[in-house]
């Protein structure tokens, strides 16, 4: 088969299309012929950072979505032929190539008014926005959210799930994001490089500041935005963690948050993943009913993956960045 694999973690220059063994899988396990995958920052990274378990060369890709070919012998609840799609173990990925093998317990079914591009948007980026507004925050009615990085799939993710629950959205985000994030319903939207986005949040809750931030940016963007959430307020970090707690949290009474999807097969238990799949299952779901936008700005083909790496990196794309592995 063909794969994409990372000769070393130095970067897009170690990373070849090149033939590989078919995998097989183990008892729990199915083999999926990847119809789609998707692409992420994580992957960006892991180009440079490695894993720690890998072992090189090693295929790359987390995002998957296909059809199972062959079930493990202790798999019963899977066929040949069903239509699936998952966050793989970031230990062995495996994703970017024509053939993954991936645990049983993590896979998501396909409703048929889903295409496999729409589902492999969906893994990575709003299976961490689900954490973030319904795991972390648990979202209600009448609360006050601010969403830093909108127009990424994170952000984006969570200005749809975040209206889901009933929340009142401020997304803060590129003018070029604005109209789309506000046909998601967000209450308002907000440039950072173009407005006071402090003066602005203030404006908009009437001095009551936010009841919590999910921050899509960066660790430094966390601690600013900390200085506009209410007191015993809360604020998620996905794209980074604080190294040392803000020092507004020992005055405010604020709760932080972590979501590191990737934790989840290394530290998780078998429920973790289990959850992982359901919230697949509803979100592949509210994509078939209408209920959920895939985001998906560009679909490249699998020879073209360093160009779509290398879009990513630019950070010009509006929502999420899809490889179309194969056609059948």
């Amino acid at each position: 088969m063909k794969a994409w694999i990372l000769n070393q973690p130095e970067g897009p220059d170690s990373l070849s299309l090149s033939r590989a063994v078919k995998p097989k899988p183990t008892g729990d396990e199915v083999r999926l012929k990847v119809a789609a995958a998707g692409l992420n920052p994580f992957d960006h990274k892991l180009l440079h950072w490695g894993y720690a378990t890998w072992t090189y060369p090693q295929i790359i890709g987390l995002d998957i979505a296909g059809t199972v070919e062959q079930a493990g012998r202790h798999v019963s609840h899977l066929s040949p032929g069903d239509r699936v799609m998952c966050f793989a173990d970031p230990r062995r990925a495996g994703g970017f190539a024509e053939y993954a093998c991936v645990k049983a317990s993590s896979l998501s079914r396909i409703p048929d008014a889903v295409t496999f591009e729409q589902a492999a948007a969906l893994p990575c980026a709003g299976y961490s926005a689900w954490q973030a507004v319904y795991d972390k925050l648990r979202l209600q009615p009448g609360h006050k959210v601010a969403i830093t990085g909108a127009g990424g799939g994170v952000g984006g993710f969570a200005v749809q799930l975040a209206k889901q629950a009933g929340a009142t959205v401020y997304a803060i985000a590129a003018g070029r994001h604005h109209p789309r994030l506000l046909g998601y319903g967000a209450d308002a939207v907000i440039d950072p490089e173009m407005e006071n986005m402090a003066m602005r949040l203030i404006e908009l809750t009437e001095d009551q500041l936010v009841h919590a931030v999910i921050d899509c940016v960066s660790a430094k963007s966390g601690s600013v935005m900390s200085t506009l959430i209410r007191y015993n307020g809360e604020i998620v970090m996905i794209a980074d963690q604080f190294n040392q707690v803000p020092l507004l949290a020992t005055t405010k009474a604020l709760s932080l948050h972590e979501v590191a999807l990737h934790g989840t097969y290394a530290h998780g238990t078998l429920d973790h993943v289990y959850h992982l799949a359901d919230i697949g299952n509803t979100l592949s779901d509210w994509v078939a009913d209408g209920k959920l936008d895939p985001m998906i700005d560009e679909v490249f083909e699998f020879e073209d993956l360093k160009s779509g790496l290398e879009t990513l990196k630019m950070g010009l794309h509006s929502g999420k960045l899809v490889m179309r592995v194969s056609s059948d």
